[in-house]
């Protein structure tokens, strides 16, 4: 058997044994086993497992305990300060997930999230039911994270400025692009944007100068909250707003339903990467540049 098909063999037994993503658990249950042929992923390919908690914004005790537990150290003093003045928080958990995460997590089991799954599939592919998303290294997905509004208004504040936004037909959403890494680990590029106005059809530009013509709204990209980590296999990123609701995390993670309010909680775990710089092939090589859109 040659090293090629060798590695062909091996990652598709490591997608049959990768676990199977929830609302619940997020542990590795046993399947009934498939009579079809195993699928076969590309060697560039990263299998992420997404999840949303939702705790009510009274309680403080479960949030607080949650965080207690988050890694922000993981990113710069100078971001995570940019990202508070603006409402949002991110951090890093390890394999243990907290008692009360779990909890939450569990008392969404079954409950289908519907921006969950406006994912763009020009540039991912999908299993909505299992909620994984599994992309390409280097393209770009999307994880729609409120609903669509008729008029949106909301401020940022840069660099001690204020800037005001009025959009219509507005939905948010954070904007990611995975980047494999040759030791297994996985760099995630997160960008929260806000999608406004009609569908109209735009030239999108690839890489090697080719354009796609594609559907799409208008952006805004909130580049000064971009926030970038590299997770090993089991790690999860938490995305959020702060303690004290306010400007684009009050609009991005906060909503009331039943009159009741609440804040979301992203949860994005690393399942699966094909990448290994000791058997890729050469024609796989990872983008050393951030694709044009």
């Amino acid at each position: 058997m040659s090293l090629r098909q060798h590695w062909q063999v091996l990652a598709a037994a490591t997608l049959l044994m990768s676990p199977i993503a929830g609302c619940a658990q997020w542990d590795k249950q046993q399947e009934e086993p498939s009579q079809l042929p195993p699928a076969r992923m590309s060697p560039d390919a990263v299998v992420l497992e997404l999840a949303f908690v939702r705790l009510p914004v009274a309680d403080r005790a479960s949030y607080d305990a949650i965080w207690s537990q988050v890694d922000e150290q993981h990113f710069a003093p100078e971001l995570r300060k940019e990202l508070a003045d603006n409402g949002l928080r991110v951090g890093v958990l390890g394999q243990q997930l907290p008692t009360e995460l779990r909890a939450a997590l569990d008392a969404a089991a079954g409950q289908l999230q519907e921006r969950a799954e406006d994912i763009d599939t020009n540039d991912t592919e999908t299993d909505l039911k299992q909620r994984r998303i599994q992309c390409r290294t280097g393209k770009r997905a999307k994880i729609v994270v409120s609903r669509t509004r008729p008029s949106l208004s909301f401020l940022t504040l840069d660099e001690g400025r204020v800037h005001g936004n009025v959009l219509e037909n507005a939905q948010c959403l954070l904007a990611m692009r995975p980047f494999a890494q040759g030791d297994g680990r996985v760099r995630l590029d997160i960008t929260p944007e806000v999608e406004h106005g009609e569908l109209r059809p735009k030239w999108v530009g690839g890489q090697q100068g080719s354009l796609t013509l594609r559907q799409g709204r208008e952006r805004v990209v909130l580049e000064r909250l971009r926030s970038v980590a590299t997770l090993s296999s089991g790690q999860v990123l938490v995305i959020s707003n702060t303690p004290d609701i306010k400007g684009v995390g009050e609009h991005f993670f906060s909503e009331t339903a039943g009159g009741r309010a609440e804040r979301t909680l992203v949860l994005l775990r690393v399942a699966q990467t094909q990448w290994n710089d000791l058997f890729v092939p050469e024609q796989f090589s990872p983008p050393l540049a951030t694709p044009v859109e």
